[in-house]
């Protein structure tokens, strides 16, 4: 339009659009419903007749979908995300996984897998690596923990779910993986790792001084309980007079097989409810109880947790708690109160189901709720200008036992060398535990 043109067009004023425009907007959205098949259905009875019928709306939509989308799509992918999408309203554990997404999760029980070696969880709105295994590409590329996650081969994480981002990050050993990760106020970087066989370390144990064993126990994998015995009995057998106490660390545990908890369980205790589930259906309401016999039933225990111990995890600390076994330590636990069981369909997929919720042994509910430690210690707490952690090999009490110590004598006090104070407070407790041991009583004749 020129300038003249402008000048010379006749202003229109809204009382005369307005009727036009509506009358446009009516007639183009009756051609758009007759042209997507939805002239009878506007009826409001129509509506109604149709929704009292999900499984004809349901099949309606894949017809509109495989007759009217812009790009062709497979039929069996809409039903496949048709099915996740069902299972995936019903709450956060519950997942429809594909055959390729089933095989990561079983090498997740197994905890054995193709990829970097690191882990990352969703906090805070980012997705945040909260553990390196040694000795994996993730470390020798000095990835470390708190670096913030934000693409995986060149895609951004938006939108994803854990279990898909998973599957990215893992495949076949030898080929290569680049993530994108910002540390800090840093410059986001890009790095390249070649996939390995990696191992995941469920159970870490190692001396606080002899007699006295730190346990990390990071996951419950399919063997995570025999490990955790193997190597109790190590320690057992290199400190001088036998092991006196253990801490459970099971902070950023976020749980695992259940079984497993429940079998650790059992070893510390001589009696007493482990855990119970409740559900709908039949054999999901149970109780699990431990039986005397085992090896580790009279060792004083200490449990370390935090908001990031879940569900596993939580029974593990709720059953020692509960049942006077244990002083559990830290911060209130995440609240993963619920169980999945999980059924392999005809296909190679899977069903990931909730279908029982947790009580600890007093009967109170894990989920929602967590458990409250008997000595709370919040991060703020921690002193930050404490020297790290010491190990064994830098410790006094690690030289040879002088032989001419009485049996049942402490070597050293580690409570100094400490900085976690989480720890520190669990290990004193155990100390504690030690002096307050009852003296042999002697027959009198």
């Amino acid at each position: 339009m020129t300038h003249d043109d402008a000048h010379r067009a006749r202003p229109v004023s809204r009382r005369t659009v307005g009727p036009a425009v509506l009358v446009a907007v009516l007639a183009l959205s009756s051609g758009a419903a007759r042209a997507q098949g939805r002239d009878e259905e506007s009826d409001p009875s129509r509506g109604r007749e149709v929704l009292s019928d999900p499984e004809a709306l349901f099949r309606r939509v894949m017809t509109h979908i495989e007759d009217s989308y812009v790009d062709e799509v497979e039929r069996g992918d809409l039903y496949y995300a048709a099915i996740r999408g069902m299972v995936r309203s019903l709450d956060p554990h519950s997942d429809f996984l594909d055959p390729e997404e089933y095989r990561a999760f079983q090498d997740d029980l197994s905890g054995i897998y193709g990829g970097a070696g690191f882990q990352v969880e969703y906090r805070g709105g980012s997705y945040i690596v909260v553990k390196v295994f040694p000795d994996s590409p993730a470390a020798r590329m000095d990835i470390r923990e708190g670096d913030v996650l934000l693409e995986v081969n060149g895609e951004p994480l938006f939108g994803l779910s854990m279990m898909e981002i998973v599957e990215k990050m893992r495949g076949d050993i030898g080929t290569v993986l680049e993530v994108r990760l910002r540390r800090e106020e840093e410059e986001p970087r890009t790095v390249r790792l070649v996939r390995q066989t990696v191992e995941m370390p469920t159970v870490q144990a190692e001396f606080l001084e002899p007699g006295y064993a730190l346990v990390r126990i990071h996951y419950f994998h399919e063997d995570s309980a025999a490990k955790l015995d193997e190597q109790l009995r190590t320690l057992d057998a290199r400190s001088p007079h036998g092991l006196r106490g253990a801490i459970l660390d099971m902070r950023d545990n976020p749980g695992g097989v259940v079984a497993e908890a429940v079998a650790m369980a059992e070893m510390f205790l001589t009696e007493g409810t482990i855990l119970s589930t409740r559900g709908r259906a039949d054999g999901e309401t149970e109780e699990e109880t431990a039986r005397p016999g085992e090896r580790w039933e009279t060792l004083p225990v200490a449990v370390v947790v935090n908001g990031y111990t879940a569900s596993a995890a939580e029974i593990l600390a709720a059953a020692l708690q509960d049942n006077a076994r244990a002083l559990v330590v830290g911060a209130q636990t995440f609240g993963k109160g619920t169980v999945q069981r999980v059924v392999e369909l005809l296909d190679g997929s899977a069903l990931r189901l909730t279908v029982a919720r947790l009580y600890t042994p007093s009967g109170a509910a894990i989920q929602g709720n967590g458990i409250i430690p008997d000595l709370t210690v919040g991060e703020a707490e921690e002193p930050a200008d404490l020297t790290p952690l010491l190990r064994e090999s830098a410790l006094p009490g690690a030289l040879p036992a002088n032989e001419e110590e009485e049996e049942d004598e402490i070597l050293f006090d580690a409570s100094t060398t400490i900085s976690d104070l989480a720890v520190r407070l669990a290990y004193q407790f155990l100390r504690l535990q030690e002096r307050r041991k009852p003296e042999p009583q002697t027959a009198m004749p």
